[in-house]
């Protein structure tokens, strides 16, 4: 397990940001943000998601189809898969 190194101010950051129910974005401790999910959003898939949680925002896909296994395995099948991403 990697570890991290912060320092005394980073830990000092930290430690009194818990105390005082304060996070960078000024939510507190226990605000949560609000997610929306979305399914079957993309017509040309078996399968589509899209999740938005504050500015992030996720769209996934995916693709299953039948097929016939290898003839030198007969017993044996495979599976493919494609991961494409785009930042903003």
């Amino acid at each position: 397990m990697a570890s991290v190194v912060l320092s005394e101010a980073e830990k000092f950051y930290i430690v009194h940001g818990v105390q005082e129910d304060l996070r960078v974005d000024g939510r507190g401790c226990e605000d949560y943000r609000c997610a929306e999910v979305e399914t079957d959003v993309v017509s040309n898939t078996s399968g589509s998601a899209r999740v938005k949680l504050g500015h992030t925002d996720i769209l996934v896909g995916v693709k299953a189809e039948m097929g016939t296994p290898k003839l030198e395995k007969p017993d044996e099948g495979y599976l493919e898969f494609f991961v494409d991403w785009l930042v903003c």
